[in-house]
């Protein structure tokens, strides 16, 4: 009997962190009505729906979780987010990973994500170790293993950024059929490879995503239908060589939030799918570890999977928006804006932290995320006796400077260049945590803010309620630093 076809389908979850840096509260986002911010709409919508997906055959009714069969990547700031506040999904999500490793030889279905969903290939390359690090930590303090995989924000990659991974020692990524260059067995099919990338002694295995398959789930009516959506997923498997896989890959938030009966139609799709024979649905990590790549990578220049300019979405007006009568050259002044504030966080840990942990600050930055995500104090104690932080004050001070770090990096979440105008509320979330950034650094060395307002000045918005970006700063700032929401 020939070998089947196998099915891989990957949900990418990801929310930024809408909480105040300041009081922890997530202001009311009124277009998220009748729940009182986006985080809680969409908890109901997707993240507990698919905790729990309804379907109905008959007079029978099958209820899922069916991130026990999606291949998934959970973003830290909405798993950390989660776990207090959606605790029925983040333990669905936990399950679903434990489950499927169980049934998949110890390989689960979830991978890790880069900690601030940051554009990674626009980070230099100590940035890009931090935020890999900072992920990898995140996954290990959650699932309680070491992530095969990494999602990278946007799917924007470039030659450095897999390197980067590679030399953190994961062993796969995911990217769309139009980025990068394939070669080699199966690179003329639609199969997802594996294909292998390497660079001298570095080497990563690149998963090809289905981007027709992709498109019709996201973007068109592929969810209103699950019987229907496992024919076409089925008739595109079937169309593969034998053991060959196909694999759709899309934001998670497309079953259930973005498509309101997702959620259900998903588990529908999954569940005929399941009952076929010459199909296997499975991950990429199990995937992987029988069908090692036989295909060829390369990424000849920096490219995404939200941009057809590469990466120049999020720092520059390369055209992409959403409302052809708005302007985006406000996003080349708001990069250098944020990346300002960062430089200078990173310069004020580098100046003040080695002296606290004997030269070793970088390794301490780089494993410092469980500290500032778990408040255990025999998290904290090992981690002060590890690297030989004994004075209370001194302790005090590394915490905030940890916090200050995470706080410039929040700065740099991707959709805050994503949409058209600033004075969204993404663009918000970059501007309160830049101010957070800015508050903690003055602690230490003299203060940022003239010169960031300087620069914020002559960002101007589409917006003519919101005027200039130090106006929206100040407003922002002054409000919640406050305690008011």
């Amino acid at each position: 009997m020939a070998e089947p076809r196998y099915v891989i389908i990957h949900g990418h979850f990801y929310q930024p962190p809408r909480e105040s840096p300041w009081t922890g509260i997530i202001a009311p986002e009124h277009g998220a009505a009748p729940f009182q911010n986006w985080n809680e709409r969409i908890l109901s919508e997707c993240y507990t729906a698919n905790a729990h997906a309804h379907t109905m055959e008959g007079s029978v009714v099958h209820v899922r979780n069916n991130y026990e069969a999606l291949n998934f990547d959970f973003g830290p700031t909405l798993a950390g987010w989660l776990k207090s506040h959606g605790k029925a999904a983040y333990r669905a999500m936990l399950r679903g990973d434990q489950l499927s490793a169980g049934e998949h030889g110890g390989h689960g279905n979830s991978i890790a994500q880069t900690y601030s969903h940051s554009v990674i290939p626009l980070l230099p390359e100590r940035d890009r170790a931090l935020q890999i690090a900072w992920g990898v930590s995140d996954f290990k303090h959650r699932f309680d293993r070491m992530p095969e995989g990494i999602w990278l924000p946007e799917c924007a990659a470039d030659e450095d950024t897999l390197a980067s991974v590679a030399a953190a020692g994961i062993k796969f990524v995911i990217l769309s059929a139009a980025q990068g260059r394939y070669s080699g067995p199966g690179a003329d099919s639609r199969g997802a490879g594996p294909f292998r990338w390497n660079n001298g002694e570095l080497g990563l295995d690149v998963f090809r995503f289905d981007t027709d398959l992709s498109a019709h789930i996201s973007f068109d009516d592929g969810l209103a239908d699950g019987a229907k959506l496992a024919h076409r997923i089925a008739e595109n498997a079937l169309s593969l060589a034998p053991g060959e896989a196909i694999m759709i890959a899309t934001d998670g938030e497309t079953f259930g939030h973005h498509k309101k009966q997702g959620a259900a139609e998903l588990a529908r799709a999954l569940i005929m799918l399941e009952r076929r024979d010459d199909l296997v649905i499975t991950n990429c990590a199990d995937y992987l570890a029988s069908h090692p790549a036989r295909g060829v990578f390369a990424m000849p220049a920096p490219s995404s999977w939200s941009c057809p300019h590469g990466i120049e979405r999020w720092r520059s007006n390369c055209g992409c928006r959403i409302d052809p009568n708005t302007s985006q050259e406000w996003r080349a002044p708001f990069r250098a804006a944020m990346d300002f504030v960062k430089n200078h966080a990173d310069a004020t840990y580098d100046r003040f932290a080695p002296a606290m942990v004997k030269d070793r600050h970088r390794e301490a930055l780089n494993n410092a995320i469980p500290l500032l995500i778990d408040d255990n104090a025999a998290l904290r104690e090992e981690f002060f006796v590890r690297y030989k932080v004994d004075d209370e004050n001194s302790r005090d001070a590394l915490l905030r400077m940890f916090e200050m770090m995470r706080a410039a990096h929040a700065s740099l979440t991707s959709c805050a260049w994503f949409f058209d105008d600033f004075g969204g509320l993404e663009g918000r979330i970059a501007l309160r945590w830049a101010g957070r950034a800015v508050e903690l650094a003055a602690e230490l060395a003299p203060s940022i803010e003239s010169e960031v307002l300087a620069q914020l000045r002559e960002i101007r918005s589409n917006r003519r309620e919101i005027g200039d970006a130090a106006t929206l700063y100040l407003s922002l700032k002054t409000r919640e630093a406050r305690g008011r929401i």
